[in-house]
């Protein structure tokens, strides 16, 4: 069994074995309380169930930073949004990005009433305690599964803006609950 070097936040290196999370990973190397929600592997942004196979630096995003908040938004538009159409398949999702104070998500669908937006709550809370398995699909091109999904993807490659490196694939992440 080898062992891989990791470097943390202060630059300590510890070592761990080949194909551990980064989630274990952070269990055994934070030293404060505040909460993990991703982390930069080389400078690159992972989910905490990266598994990691070669040596890295890891720095680990906190719930409590701008990072870490921008995450948590993200994460809570997916959730509305999946309410949303679980509780109106007619509704058709548009645009829904975190912003500066919050997050938002557009649906093209009926206007909705109080007692609705109560039970889209409900919903949010269900959904989210759920544990999520993830699935990272790096195919090209995407399977037809994922083409016709109702949040189907738009892979951003260098044409469309240079967030996919040359001579990578588009990633896409999807919830199983989806």
């Amino acid at each position: 069994m080898s062992l891989l070097k990791i470097k943390d936040n202060n630059g300590k290196a510890h070592d761990f074995t080949k194909g551990i999370s980064a989630a274990e990973i952070v269990k055994k190397i934070k030293e404060n309380n505040t909460v993990p929600v991703a982390v930069e592997i080389d400078g690159v942004e992972k989910d905490l169930s990266h598994e990691i196979h070669e040596n890295c630096e890891i720095k680990i995003i906190t719930g409590d930073s701008k990072q870490g908040i921008y995450i948590l938004r993200h994460s809570c538009a997916h959730l509305l949004a999946q309410a949303v159409t679980q509780l109106f398949p007619e509704a058709k999702p548009t645009i829904g990005p975190p912003v500066e104070n919050g997050f938002y998500y557009d649906f093209y669908m009926d206007p909705i009433n109080e007692q609705e937006l109560k039970k889209i709550e409900e919903e949010t809370n269900k959904i989210v305690r759920v544990d999520f398995e993830r699935a990272l699909k790096e195919e090209d091109p995407l399977p037809e599964d994922l083409t016709n999904h109702i949040f189907a993807p738009t892979p951003i490659t260098e044409e469309k803006g240079e967030r996919v490196p040359k001579g990578k694939k588009p990633t896409v992440m999807v919830d199983s609950a989806l």
